[in-house]
């Protein structure tokens, strides 16, 4: 019988925790899903973690390719109408599948759907949630923005999220040349052409790891990679969300990367990040400045 949602869990070289996510999943008040992990290359013990357990997990291995080509393989390897990622060190709450999938059903025009998270582990003293009140009233409004995800990046984690797979394979899934935020990528590509919403609850225990499949990349260093590509090839997510907006913040990615730079004691990459922030936005003269100036 095809089920109704297929459950995908990256992982990566995170044996100890990965049964807590496994076990945050299988207690689901929800039932009608499948469960696929997809091992990007792990050297520990994960195949034998998974398979000690009794319910029917399918399993794939392969070649470690980073977090985007492991969502898509487990994406492509999928059977439901509707995809949910947990991340392999993330627990979700019980009620998580069943609100988002109620969200469909009362508004199927939606083709993403995600809830709250709440942060915890090594350098959390107390736990935290992701969206404060005064954000959640803003996206219990209705369909949230494009413009709203870039600007405040409401969406805690993939392990919130989920949405139709046919929309996925229509947008060619997570674009894995972006090292970073290849998720926020994705949501702006799906919300300049579809309805996302939002579900108050919280439904995912974020856990802050330097384990965490986000952190096993330098985010300072890359995260500029995904304005960069939307900007070239995305006219229609620059338009959405106003192209001079997106000029002035993609300048500041630029310029603060250059600064990162500098701090490194590498003065030549920092003055090409200077020079790329003057072009993206000429009516800023500190970037030209700091473009000019020499050390």
């Amino acid at each position: 019988m095809t089920p109704k949602v297929s459950v995908v869990i990256p992982t990566y070289n995170n044996a100890s925790l990965l049964p807590e996510t496994l076990d945050g999943v299988m207690r689901q008040s929800f039932r009608d899903f499948e469960l696929i992990v997809v091992d990007d290359g792990s050297t520990d013990d994960t195949a034998q973690v998974v398979r000690s357990y009794e319910r029917q997990v399918d399993y794939w291995y392969q070649d470690n390719l980073g977090p985007a080509a492991a969502r898509n393989k487990g994406v492509s390897l999928a059977r439901g109408e509707y995809i949910a990622f947990c991340d392999h060190d993330d627990v979700w709450n019980e009620r998580h599948l069943e609100v988002l999938s109620h969200c469909f059903s009362s508004h199927p025009a939606s083709a993403l759907a995600f809830d709250n998270a709440e942060y915890f582990g090594e350098s959390e003293s107390e736990p935290r949630l992701h969206l404060k009140q005064q954000v959640i009233q803003l996206f219990l409004k209705g369909r949230v923005t494009p413009e709203v995800l870039l600007w405040h990046y409401p969406i805690a984690t993939m392990s919130v999220v989920m949405f139709k797979k046919a929309l996925f394979a229509q947008l060619g899934g997570l674009n894995e040349r972006i090292i970073a935020l290849d998720d926020l990528h994705f949501y702006l590509r799906l919300a300049v052409r579809e309805e996302i919403r939002y579900v108050d609850y919280v439904g995912c225990q974020k856990r802050v790891t330097k384990n965490n499949l986000s952190q096993q990349v330098n985010i300072k260093e890359v995260n500029i990679q995904y304005l960069e590509d939307l900007w070239q090839n995305h006219p229609e997510v620059v338009s959405a969300i106003g192209p001079l907006n997106f000029r002035l913040r993609l300048a500041r990615k630029y310029f603060k990367l250059g600064r990162q730079h500098k701090q490194n004691g590498a003065p030549e990459l920092a003055k090409e990040m200077f020079w790329n922030a003057y072009k993206t936005n000429c009516f800023n003269l500190r970037y030209l400045w700091c473009a000019a100036k020499r050390d």
